[in-house]
């Protein structure tokens, strides 16, 4: 993976990370608002029954006693309304305003005024045996009450409306005796409640999506202010690595000159410097292999790498059975046995040195990295309109913990080090950015002591008769 790649990898997951954090405290505040508010126009809902019923239990006794006698047509024409005298007395008081219609007329007794009751409420007045005695109110509540009640008051709710019955003690003259008198019961619709708390929901709902929507543009705003200078580094870097690989060419191309001159000069050279002129070849050449790897990387980097590559129709078995021919020499040395199965006519759209390169590297390292009478195995099929190279070996294989960073850049195995000390530990990580130029996937799969098997995928082509640069 290249160092832009890491770069936009770790973008990703800082603002991953941070969306989450503010979209999970986000959530966390809407829903303690949410559940406060909630409850607190609950506590206020429940506070106005529990008014409605306190008012009207001040008049539970008086409203018994009259009850009582205009049952049993004991009253003082005195005590009727004055609608009454034009119409025919009724034989029950259908309000509670007709009931207490001769207090209120002569103040004989001070009786606390009734609430004005508003649209879809009601108050009932029970006897302490629960029998209805007067309805105030457009509100018809069906349901009966319940036998065992609390003095505080029971709160039930049913089809959209709530009920709150509060028992009514009073206490006998001269004792301290309490004596239940009755129940009142207070009810109200719960339907402007209801409104009240979808609209709570609703504003809640479109203020955290605003605020998510103000949290994403900052994420990305921050990001991106955060790492601008790691990108900026990694310029700096990319820079400095090609400029610094191109101007060691130069010198590097002298030594190998000057080595080749003496080394195509045996006769020249004391017996005593030959070690020392072959170890000085040695060095260069890989010096000079580094200085190629790191020169190619900082070219692959960055958006520019797909048109740096001239890209034809090529058929994959060619490439892989030319490749193998370079290989098989070495193979020969440590005695493994290099075979292929590759099918044919399989083409792809790419850049021949440069999937070459590829494939000489996982060739070469599966040789390297199998001992002496082991195996390699490089097969070619199609799968799914895609090409698969797979090269395996019977080698010292790779450990899991350490098969995440196979790709990285001058990342080396311990057990790597210990079998081959040459080595850069660029070869994979530029393996897999000319794969992924080329739009395919490389992977690895491995078992230590068993072997590896790097799998190569490409899309094939269709038509070869077409070609890009």
């Amino acid at each position: 993976m290249s160092n832009f790649q890491q770069l936009r990898t770790v973008r990703w997951h800082l603002m991953r990370f941070y969306l989450g954090i503010m979209v999970a405290t986000l959530g966390v505040s809407f829903l303690v608002v949410e559940r406060w508010v909630t409850y607190d126009l609950n506590q206020q809902f429940n506070d106005y029954l529990l008014q409605l019923a306190e008012a009207a239990s001040q008049t539970l006794e008086i409203v018994k006693h009259e009850s009582n006698e205009h049952e049993e047509g004991e009253y003082d024409e005195d005590e009727l309304p004055e609608e009454h005298y034009q119409s025919n007395y009724p034989k029950t008081y259908p309000k509670l305003a007709d009931l207490m219609a001769g207090y209120d007329r002569h103040g004989t007794l001070a009786v606390p005024k009734h609430r004005l009751l508003y649209y879809a409420q009601g108050v009932e007045w029970f006897d302490e045996k629960q029998k209805l005695i007067i309805r105030e109110g457009d509100l018809d509540v069906t349901w009966s009450l319940s036998d065992n009640l609390e003095r505080s008051g029971n709160i039930l709710e049913r089809n959209k409306i709530r009920s709150l019955v509060l028992p009514v003690f009073y206490t006998l003259p001269k004792s301290e005796t309490e004596r239940l008198s009755g129940y009142i019961r207070a009810s109200h619709v719960t339907e402007m409640l209801d409104i009240q708390l979808e609209r709570l929901r609703w504003g809640l709902i479109i203020g955290g999506v605003v605020a998510v929507s103000l949290t994403a543009w900052g994420a990305i705003w921050l990001t991106n202010k955060s790492l601008q200078p790691i990108a900026q580094s990694f310029e700096r870097l990319k820079q400095f690595t090609a400029d610094a690989s191109h101007e060691l060419r130069s010198p590097l191309t002298v030594i190998k000159s000057s080595i080749s001159v003496l080394q195509s000069h045996p006769e020249r050279i004391d017996p005593l410097d030959k070690n020392k002129v072959d170890a000085i070849a040695d060095a260069s050449y890989r010096m000079t292999h580094l200085v190629e790897d790191l020169l190619l990387l900082a070219r692959l980097d960055g958006s520019v790498a797909l048109m740096s590559l001239e890209k034809i129709p090529l058929p994959l078995d060619e490439i892989l059975e030319d490749t193998i021919e370079f290989a098989r020499s070495e193979a020969e040395k440590k005695d493994i046995d290099l075979n292929f199965n590759l099918d044919s006519d399989i083409w792809v759209l790419g850049d021949g040195q440069q999937l070459q390169r590829v494939f000489s590297n996982l060739i070469d390292n599966a040789v390297q990295y199998t001992p002496k009478g082991g195996k390699v195995t490089v097969s070619l099929f199609v799968d799914n309109e895609t090409a698969i190279i797979a090269v395996e070996d019977t080698g010292i294989g790779i450990a899991p913990e350490e098969l995440p960073h196979i790709f990285e850049r001058l990342w080396r195995s311990e057990s790597a080090r210990i079998e081959r000390r040459e080595g850069t530990g660029l070869g994979m990580a530029i393996a897999q950015t000319l794969i992924q130029v080329h739009g395919g996937k490389i992977d690895v799969t491995s078992k230590v002591g068993v072997g590896s098997c790097f799998w190569v995928k490409l899309p094939i082509l269709r038509s070869r008769g077409v070609g890009g640069s």
